[in-house]
């Protein structure tokens, strides 16, 4: 089996055993393949120790997060290929093992997050005009963040369907394809259906829902619309012999006119495909932009940063950053970590902690501000 074939078997693996995100799939299958690029053609069952190594120490000008996923992306192929192909290597290899079994992986120091306060979180929101469809979208967006703490991902992701304000909680699909749900706040819902009235507007209005390749029924096409490429060409048959009797049947012209109906056959294939892949995506989706897709990451970004700077606040904001206020404010308050990992969606609790370390740290700071011994008063 080629180098290749292993690396498809596992991004396979990652997709249907471990059911990882999309993101990381492709992390893992780029510095695997990375990884073998580096050792050339040497296949995967004479990998070696040394030849780790070898890798690793080109790695160290990554930062070490960085270091540690490559590592984590190695040690998964290969724990992959001890099981599904251990014996057979080992036939041709008796001391055939996993080459990544003695790497360590570098200490990565914690780093505590910036964190908004409440005053911040407030401003922000207070900065997005209500009187747009975008104002009421980005005040609807900013709510979500904040009341549910999700990560940027989740929102984009989040459907009309996976709302139940009724009954005061969203459903949330989250690392690895796992649900959960989470509680909603009155603030949050109440800038939601603000929203919906807009979003059904932008939804439904002629020419949008340009977002990403979704179906749309054969009815909502032009009648005059071809229904598939077969039919293009048909239509473009009866107009080339229209063209060729009003032309020279010169060998320049034919070629001219085959280039020209060849580029108008696979132009309306292309739109078809386009158009019928608009609008359903709007059908669910729940944040839209001003032509009905789905927002991405990006987007969301820039409009943070945006109300960030707008309103001057100077630390290093992103959407993430919501979820780590609304995760510190919930500790500060006195919840429960679990109920807080679970909230997240954490797997292991210690990486809840971190909240706890910061939550420390602004309750320092405040017995720092009003000690009174502190110097100047």
């Amino acid at each position: 089996m080629s180098d290749n074939n292993h690396i498809k078997d596992f991004e396979t693996y990652l997709k249907l055993e471990r059911s990882l995100s999309g993101n990381t799939i492709a992390g893992y299958v780029s510095d695997v393949g990375q990884f073998m690029d580096f050792v050339g053609n040497v296949p995967p069952e004479k990998v070696n120790l040394e030849d780790i190594e070898k890798y690793l120490n080109n790695l160290y000008p990554l930062a070490k997060r960085s270091q540690s996923r490559k590592i984590s992306a190695l040690r998964a192929f290969f724990n992959y290929l001890e099981v599904e192909n251990g014996a057979e290597f080992r036939a041709h290899n008796p001391s055939w093992t996993d080459p990544t079994a003695g790497i360590d992986t570098p200490k990565i120091t914690r780093h505590l997050p910036d964190v908004l306060s409440l005053e911040e979180v407030e401003a922000i929101l207070e900065s997005i005009g209500p009187d747009t469809f975008e104002g009421l979208r980005n005040r609807a967006i900013v709510e979500i963040l904040y009341s549910c703490g999700l990560r940027v991902s989740e929102l984009v992701e989040l459907r009309l369907s996976d709302l139940f304000f009724k009954e005061g909680y969203i459903r949330v699909v989250g690392k690895g394809n796992k649900q959960r749900l989470v509680p909603v706040g009155e603030y949050a819902i109440s800038a939601v259906n603000a929203y919906l009235p807009g979003r059904w507007e932008v939804a439904n209005a002629p020419g949008g829902n340009r977002g990403r390749r979704q179906y749309v029924a054969a009815s909502s096409l032009p009648d005059n619309f071809p229904a598939g490429h077969h039919s293009a060409t048909r239509s473009l048959s009866n107009s080339s012999s229209k063209i060729l009797s009003h032309t020279s049947s010169s060998a320049e012209s034919l070629s001219q006119i085959s280039s020209s109906a060849d580029s108008l056959v696979a132009k309306r294939s292309r739109t078809a495909r386009e158009k019928s892949q608009f609008a359903a995506e709007s059908d669910n989706t729940l944040f839209l932009n001003r032509r009905g897709g789905r927002l991405s990451r990006v987007m969301i970004f820039t409009m943070i940063k945006k109300q960030a700077k707008a309103v001057g606040i100077m630390k290093r904001i992103s959407p993430h950053t919501f979820r780590h206020s609304f995760a510190t404010h919930l500790v500060e308050n006195g919840a429960d970590l679990r109920v807080v990992q679970q909230m997240l969606g954490h797997e292991s609790i210690l990486t809840t902690e971190i909240y706890t370390h910061i939550s420390s740290q602004q309750w320092m700071k405040d017995i720092l501000d009003h000690h009174p011994q502190r110097s100047g008063k």
